[in-house]
């Protein structure tokens, strides 16, 4: 794990309060928003995430009325001592990025004998996606293999996670719009806690498997894979090769169908 993601959870396990996760609001009113039928899944030391009516959202504690940030136990300080470490660390990562070596792709294709496990670094469309077969969060079993002849998108996320939870209502209407047409979705989670995955996931219809092993970022997927950023999505054709990286929106969308038009 490289040093941002280390400074990252580091402040995150400082900075956590106690989440009052479930709580239910009528109303919840965020400078000049006014969010309806508010369920809270999460709070940290600088923001709180949220489900509503109409989808779901997060915003910082500081925006909140008054009230509401007594309630939630926000402490200015505290969470301005907080963001100003995460923009370091930030600005480190991206420094690390800029001065980093050009990552070599090794040549697969001279080792066909080589098992799926081993996962070359830095995969990129163009590349057959190394399989996994393990078990899903409800047991059931879980590989890519089980998903030849469709097109599929392999979806790193978490539930903490705000930008995956902004995409998500698009997943989830690609998967509606398409799932009878061979689209599918493995969403690999990289939450720690299996029962607001489940009830998450319940609760915005999020009807495809799920890989879950509760290690957050030490998940066992994401680390052979060599995830260190989410929300990481892989759209892989008929025939498992990958066409698509960090794809979202109307980009993903555009993909998916021109897959399915292939055969």
């Amino acid at each position: 794990m490289n040093i941002f993601f280390k400074i990252i959870l580091g402040l995150l396990f400082i900075g956590i309060i106690a989440a009052r996760a479930d709580e239910h609001f009528d109303t919840l009113k965020v400078k000049n928003e006014i969010y309806t039928n508010v369920t809270v899944i999460k709070v940290s030391a600088t923001d709180i995430y949220f489900l509503h009516a109409h989808g779901m959202d997060n915003a910082k504690l500081k925006d909140l009325d008054p009230v509401l940030q007594k309630h939630f136990s926000y402490n200015l300080g505290k969470a301005a001592e907080i963001e100003k470490a995460h923009a370091e660390a930030n600005a480190q990562y991206h420094d690390q990025l800029l001065h980093a070596p050009p990552v070599v792709v090794p040549d697969t294709t001279r080792y066909p004998e080589a098992p799926e496990a081993n996962v070359p670094v830095g995969l990129e469309p163009g590349q057959k996606f190394p399989g996994f077969s393990e078990s899903d969060v409800a047991g059931n079993p879980l590989s890519v293999a089980g998903y030849h002849g469709k097109v599929l998108l392999i979806d790193f996320w978490a539930t903490w996670c705000g930008p995956c939870r902004q995409e998500l209502p698009n997943v989830i209407s690609l998967y509606q719009k398409y799932h009878g047409q061979g689209f599918d979705v493995i969403g690999v989670s990289l939450d720690e806690d299996r029962n607001a995955l489940t009830t998450f996931t319940q609760q915005m219809g999020m009807a495809w498997q799920q890989y879950f092993d509760g290690q957050g970022w030490k998940n066992k997927l994401a680390v052979s894979y060599g995830v260190n950023s989410i929300p990481m999505t892989y759209l892989l054709n008929r025939q498992g090769i990958i066409i698509g990286k960090s794809l979202r929106g109307a980009e993903l969308d555009a993909a998916v169908e021109s897959a399915l038009a292939e055969k």
